[in-house]
């Protein structure tokens, strides 16, 4: 798809401005201390390893990657947004990453959340994922999604 009417460069920066705005908006990074996350008992290894745990998610389920770039962000801004215990973080990552894949995936694509905890391998009932999307949901009054890195870079490729 080509862009029409504005030049391709004047498109393309009106494109990432509207995608900056929106991130600016609803995103928070969660800031890193030396041993921990603020706010968390979360350290910098105990994020990178969730992280790479729902890399692997994505991989097992053969989801896109804008539902792995949107797991994270929902996760960031959880992170950002409330005070969180490590034992809980295997639970938090696991539900970010269905709540990205019921926004992202097709509908036949996503497992129930039975079929998720037992394939995840996470340690967590059905039901204390569904208990989780709930508190996930309300702090983050319901607006999961944000701008992620890879909608950055769909929208420079739909231009050029």
């Amino acid at each position: 798809m080509k862009c029409t009417g504005l030049s391709e460069s004047q498109r393309l920066e009106i494109l990432l401005d509207n995608a900056l705005l929106i991130e600016d908006s609803k995103w928070k990074v969660p800031c890193f201390l030396a041993s921990t996350i603020k706010g968390t008992d979360i350290s910098p290894m105990q994020y990178e390893q969730a992280v790479l745990w729902m890399e692997e998610l994505k991989l097992r389920f053969h989801f896109y990657p804008e539902t792995f770039g949107l797991a994270v962000s929902i996760l960031n801004r959880i992170l950002a947004s409330v005070k969180v215990q490590v034992k809980y973080l295997q639970c938090i990552a696991v539900t970010c990453f269905y709540l990205a894949a019921k926004t992202n995936e097709e509908d036949e694509m996503i497992p129930s959340v039975k079929k998720l905890a037992v394939q995840s391998g996470c340690m967590y009932s059905s039901a204390e994922i569904l208990r989780m999307e709930r508190i996930i949901l309300d702090k983050l009054q319901w607006d999961l999604y944000t701008s992620t890195p890879v909608d950055f870079l769909n929208t420079v490729r739909i231009c050029y």
